[in-house]
């Protein structure tokens, strides 16, 4: 898929929001710890909002992490929803914000917990941006690493040639979705010399049920000395999660836990998803 070069109309500014109805969440005046040493930041999904981490962020909080979220990506006036802006943008003000963080925590690196698209937005900041060496940890949960067919719907429309007459909505009213399609041009961008990022420590977990980023293993990078890839059917086989609520799923909470301090990591419990 072939995508256009940003839009050149006016839009409407970029409102980065910042959520503190979750009980410690951006809490600057948060203590980190020798064993928390970095903060965690946590990057929700297209369509999303901060909201989404109010299963995880609490389940971090209380075990003693400094976690922080945004709700980034606002676009053309339409509100409630987040990450439909251009992803070169909404990579940028996720990158403002963690700067933001390190500056006020007064720290040289974050954690990232990213979520579908929020699971791409870290990399291009370090890649392309001003995030190199800001991130030591980068936990994608159904991140969109190489694209997706949307359940074969991407695959359909090219063939048919449909993506041209459709692209001017889509620059209307969400142009970070087309952006994501597999071989974009984003996407070719974005992995080229390689889908890690040096001196990045990567984890992802994807769930066979995802259908939005599919076929699910292109949530997988390759395979190497810093990357862990995980299916979730592999430690719980009757787990039904899909896409949207794999960030909301406490047997997904636990495998981040595991992913940001191995050194304390548990098995997952199947029947509460957290093994206390």
């Amino acid at each position: 898929v072939q995508v256009s070069a940003l839009p050149t109309k006016p839009v409407a500014e970029s409102v980065t929001l910042e959520k503190r109805d979750i009980e410690g969440l951006n809490n600057y005046d948060c203590k980190l710890t020798a064993a928390h040493p970095r903060p965690v930041v946590l990057v929700h999904g297209t369509t999303l909002s901060v909201d989404s981490w109010d299963t995880l962020a609490p389940i971090l909080i209380k075990r003693g992490y400094c976690v922080f979220g945004l709700t980034y990506g606002m676009y053309n006036n339409i509100p409630v929803f987040g990450g439909l802006a251009p992803i070169e943008n909404n990579a940028k003000e996720v990158g403002d914000f963690i700067n933001n963080v390190l500056a006020k925590m007064n720290v040289k690196q974050v954690d990232v917990v990213g979520h579908s698209q929020g699971g791409i937005l870290a990399r291009y900041w370090i890649k392309y941006l001003d995030g190199a060496g800001k991130v030591y940890r980068h936990v994608g949960l159904a991140a969109v690493h190489h694209g997706t067919t949307l359940s074969g719907i991407v695959t359909l429309g090219k063939a048919l040639g449909l993506f041209e007459l459709i692209q001017p909505v889509y620059d209307a009213v969400a142009p970070s979705l087309y952006r994501m399609f597999v071989n974009s041009t984003f996407i070719q961008k974005l992995n080229a010399g390689g889908d890690t990022e040096q001196g990045v420590i990567f984890s992802n977990i994807a769930t066979k049920y995802d259908e939005i980023v599919t076929p699910w293993e292109t949530t997988y990078q390759a395979p190497g000395p810093n990357v862990t890839n995980a299916l979730l059917q592999d430690y719980c086989l009757l787990a039904l999660t899909e896409h949207l609520f794999i960030a909301g799923s406490k047997l997904v909470s636990q495998f981040v836990l595991n992913q940001l301090d191995p050194s304390t990591a548990k098995t997952v419990n199947c029947l509460s998803g957290i093994n206390l």
